[in-house]
């Protein structure tokens, strides 16, 4: 048999700098289709599928960081940052807008932990968080005010501040609001206070996030492997069955809230700070598995049970993309490049799991910057900066490409659908926000963008706000 071919393939092997900023602006279409605009400014919907408006939940809100026009604001303070072009300024202004108007105070705080324990995931202390709260809000205004000096995204940084004091239990050592310590609850107002702190100067902020860490300080647990961990979360609210477990990572574990101890030694020099991020740092060294090829942190660990071995997240929440964080801080304030090794040998353990092609166990189909691809994709970028390896820039097209296959884009937009619950992998569907969805794509495509055009992106998401 004689096969006659009249044509070739019309296909490229591979995206170009100018696809990946192309693929932002089809991601801005998806968002415009889906824009809330009112007389108290704009907001997007967090899904567009219908019956799926996540009322109640308290992660995906449609004004937080996560999943709500916070976060979304960032994109595109991002994409004005990029491209110089005013009406996507005027985007993250009509956001602002909204979170001004709508403002709920102190009263956020009753809401949630009175209210009902609503959507997929039932822990209070994740819907008060700076990720959920008022506070996430104030850092994009604050981002924002860096470009337009309305003095009321200053202000409303601070009324953020002072009403979360408010409406904490404070002892005078300790504040917290919730039962739940981790990075993605109470502990991400440490670093919400200290970069009030920044801003500002006042040291009542600095004073603040002192007394958060100290209410981190009253879950340290030492391990029978050597160093501490920390026990923030009663993970029997979230389905497992022993109280002892406990995560190791960075959003919900103890590399997260080593973190925020970093952070407040960078500030205050108390060497009892640093001392506990390096118990920690003997934790995760204990608990690795690996070798300098390319290691992991397993994603759960139960001194009675040992590790968790089924899956590996590689994302930000429970992946090496966040626990890097620690150590790229760490580095920061020491000057002692071993953290950098780790960084090195925990990036090599995302390539030897098999992503960014391979989706294992734990990484997972949910195309966002908290615990999928865009995450790694922007951990590649920012890595090889960081290091000076030009092999993580070719990994982070590969990331990219990956990426924008898995897409889907018509006259509607350029989108993802999504099992963002995991634990119900049945339910798929589209998101607009930056933590779990399509803005947060469009953030790390930028990334990438901004680094091949030797452009600066200066509106960074909360996890590299503190990094240099």
């Amino acid at each position: 048999m004689k096969l006659n071919f009249v044509q070739n393939i019309a296909l490229k092997a591979a995206k170009s700098t100018e696809d990946y900023l192309e693929s932002v602006l089809q991601i801005v279409k998806y968002l415009k289709n889906n824009e809330v605009v009112t007389p108290q400014g704009k907001y997007w919907k967090v899904s567009p599928e219908p019956g799926n408006e996540y009322a109640g939940d308290l992660m995906i809100t449609p004004k937080g960081l996560y999943a709500g026009s916070a976060g979304i604001g960032q994109f595109f303070l991002q994409l004005f940052e990029v491209t110089k072009d005013e009406q996507y300024l005027q985007e993250a202004k009509d956001a602002a807008e909204y979170i001004l108007n709508t403002y709920e105070g102190v009263k956020f705080f009753k809401d949630v932990l009175e209210g009902a324990e609503g959507g997929i995931w039932p822990v209070k202390g994740w819907g008060t968080s700076v990720y959920a709260s008022p506070a996430g809000q104030a850092i994009f205004l604050d981002q924002l005010y860096a470009h337009v000096k309305d003095e009321r995204y200053r202000k409303f940084l601070i009324q953020s501040a002072d009403d979360a004091i408010a409406a904490g239990h404070d002892d005078g050592k300790i504040l917290h609001w919730s039962t739940e310590a981790d990075l993605m609850a109470d502990g991400s107002y440490a670093f919400f206070f200290l970069y009030v702190y920044r801003k500002t100067g006042d040291e009542k902020y600095l004073e603040a996030a002192k007394r958060v860490v100290a209410f981190t300080d009253t879950r340290i647990t030492h391990a029978k492997e050597g160093g501490i961990y920390y026990k923030n979360v009663d993970l029997t609210l979230v389905g497992w069955k022993s109280k002892e477990s406990a995560f190791p990572n960075f959003s919900h574990g103890a590399a997260g809230t080593a973190f925020l101890n970093v952070l407040l030694y960078e500030e205050t020099k108390d060497p009892a700070y640093l001392e506990k991020a390096n118990e920690v740092v003997k934790f995760l060294a204990a608990i690795a598995e690996g070798d300098e090829n390319g290691a992991l942190i397993p994603y759960l660990y139960n001194p009675e049970l040992g590790r968790f071995h089924d899956f590996y997240y590689l994302s930000t929440c429970h992946g090496p993309v966040g626990t890097s964080i620690l150590f790229r801080k760490l580095y920061d304030v020491t000057g002692d490049k071993e953290n950098l090794q780790w960084v090195d040998i925990l990036t090599k353990g995302i390539l030897k799991a098999g992503a960014p092609l391979k989706h294992t166990p734990g990484y997972w189909n949910s195309y966002c910057l908290c615990c999928g691809a865009p995450g790694v994709l922007a951990h590649f970028v920012k890595t090889a900066e960081v290091l000076g390896k030009d092999s993580y820039i070719e990994q982070a097209k590969v990331t990219a490409d990956k990426l924008l296959g898995d897409s889907y884009n018509d006259d509607k937009g350029r989108r993802w659908y999504a099992a963002w619950t995991r634990k119900i992998p049945g339910f798929v569907e589209t998101y607009t926000g930056l933590y779990d969805g399509a803005a947060g794509v469009g953030s790390a495509l930028l990334y990438l963008y901004a680094h091949e055009k030797n452009i600066k992106i200066k509106t960074e998401t909360l996890e590299y706000l503190f990094l240099k």
